[in-house]
């Protein structure tokens, strides 16, 4: 938990970082403006290097002022429309639940997610990973369905529904009584922090639900795992 914090803090550094980057702009007296980076600069010349990482020359004689303004850069980061896409995330599935023994059930979750995207709003896949509760543990195999909410910039928001059935893990030292998974569901946003088209930082947050089943000889209590979840991870 100590590294998954310090994570989002960096990437609110970097995100803080980003937004106070500004341009040299210079206005001409014939009333042209030109924007980037000044990259040489003399008494009798200016060379400024523009988005399109070409150099141009000016005669400082003909500049009228120059100016430090925010960017007005677009994100130069490719989206990827179609393709193979991979997810990692994990984290804490935090609710306050008390299984049939009086345990409070913290849980920690981690999953990995392979698939197709087939447009901007559909990306289907499996998805499988381990839940590690304080009494039991599960490994989930779910159909993963994701979509973006745009495409354009370097910070995607998204949607995620998963659903599928868990295999209860869970070692059992106690003669007559077994474990047995069910079925599991997750849905929630979250937000893609892109390098390049689709590989970068993955946040979310939403509910994670997970059934088992405790038999004791002819006995079967049912257990319900209601969560909220909140992941961190990569895509690519």
């Amino acid at each position: 938990m100590k590294h998954i914090i310090i994570l989002m803090l960096c990437l609110v550094s970097v995100n803080i970082f980003a937004q106070k980057q500004n341009d040299d702009v210079l206005y001409l007296k014939n009333g042209s403006i030109y924007r980037g980076k000044i990259v040489d600069k003399n008494q009798q010349t200016l060379k400024l290097e523009t988005y399109e990482k070409n150099t141009i020359a000016f005669e400082v004689a003909d500049i009228q002022s120059i100016n430090s303004e925010p960017t007005l850069r677009k994100s130069a980061i490719t989206y990827k429309e179609k393709g193979f896409v991979h997810y990692t995330e994990l984290g804490p599935l935090a609710m306050s639940n008390r299984a049939s023994n009086g345990v409070t059930t913290s849980a920690f979750s981690f999953q990995t997610t392979n698939g197709y995207k087939f447009n901007q709003y559909l990306f289907t896949g499996v998805g499988v990973g381990a839940d590690l509760y304080a009494v039991q543990t599960f490994v989930p195999i779910v159909l993963s369905i994701r979509g973006d909410f745009t495409k354009t910039g370097n910070k995607i928001p998204f949607y995620f529904v998963e659903g599928g059935y868990s295999i209860n893990a869970t070692s059992n030292d106690v003669a007559g009584i077994t474990y047995q998974g069910g079925n599991t569901f997750a849905a929630g946003i979250g937000l893609k922090i892109l390098f390049q088209e689709n590989t970068g930082f993955v946040i979310g947050a939403g509910y994670r639900f997970q059934r088992s089943e405790l038999v004791e000889k002819t006995k079967t209590t049912i257990e319900d795992f209601n969560r909220l979840t909140l992941r961190i991870g990569f895509s690519f």
